[in-house]
């Protein structure tokens, strides 16, 4: 179990108080849930999205949904592509690849939230890693990103 050294750093420095579930190796965030015994629904899944101009975003969704670019674009009034990992992968160099944690603040970047995370009682997310997930709160995963913006992403 190893946990990112960016967000453990974080979490420290936010007085967060967390535990580590693990689990078998996954590759997406779907799976790291269903083999850490999660509801999917609870697994905050990060989307990094790219807007033509060198300008990085992540957009965090329920591990169940998937981003609506359009309404990115509505609440941002910029268009956004899907990022290719090989294009960010050195901003999260202490992650694995697909193992992301979904607290951009901890490395820097700009994050929207899917207001239906707000509204959960816990939240899990990637450590960094493909057997870790973060478990806490809701409030005090929101807590990790003050300047976050809370809207509706999700098609």
């Amino acid at each position: 179990m190893t946990m990112a050294t960016r967000l453990q750093s974080y979490l420290a420095l936010k007085h967060s108080r967390y535990d580590m579930l693990l689990h078998d190796p996954s590759m997406t965030s779907r799976e790291a849930a269903r083999r850490a015994g999660v509801p999917p629904q609870l697994m905050a899944k990060p989307v990094i999205l790219d807007d033509f101009q060198g300008h990085w975003l992540m957009a965090v969704v329920p591990a169940t949904r998937q981003v609506d670019l359009q309404k990115v674009h509505k609440l941002t009034k910029r268009h956004w592509r899907l990022a290719r990992e090989s294009e960010f992968s050195s901003s999260f160099s202490d992650c694995d690849i697909g193992a992301i944690p979904a607290v951009g603040n901890a490395f820097g970047i700009e994050t929207l939230v899917d207001q239906s995370l707000a509204g959960l009682k816990d939240v899990y997310f990637e450590a960094g890693d493909h057997e870790a997930l973060v478990h806490m709160s809701s409030e005090q995963y929101l807590k990790l990103m003050p300047n976050a913006q809370f809207a509706p992403l999700c098609e």
